[in-house]
């Protein structure tokens, strides 16, 4: 089990080289269970090539309690089961590029 702290949406965090935004939180219904994701943009920037960018979704994992504590700095924290199984990743990887395709997909372990 793990801890995710929720971000607004539109919340803007910086590192070196560019920023990220989350767009969105998702419930999605899987398999009898229900699936956290967290979509948003990334945007890179580079001295000798420019800008670029690119959609991703993080996947902390199954939702065990949602929204049911505080994480750090007081920001909302609800408790997750992170996705593990490698084929169990896969069948999750197929219905989100359906759902939104050329996304890089991250699972938190």
């Amino acid at each position: 089990m793990a801890d995710y702290i929720h971000q607004e949406p539109g919340a803007e965090v910086r590192f070196i080289s560019g920023y990220y935004n989350i767009v969105e939180e998702r419930r999605l219904p899987f398999e009898g269970r229900e699936l956290l994701c967290v979509v948003g943009i990334a945007v890179v920037g580079s001295a000798c090539c420019g800008t670029a960018g690119c959609r991703f979704l993080n996947i902390p994992g199954f939702i065990l309690s949602w929204q049911n504590k505080m994480g750090a700095g007081h920001c909302i924290a609800s408790e997750v089961e992170p996705v593990a199984d490698p084929e169990v990743q896969k069948k999750i990887k197929a219905m989100l590029n359906g759902m939104f395709p050329y996304s890089q997909v991250v699972f938190q372990t």
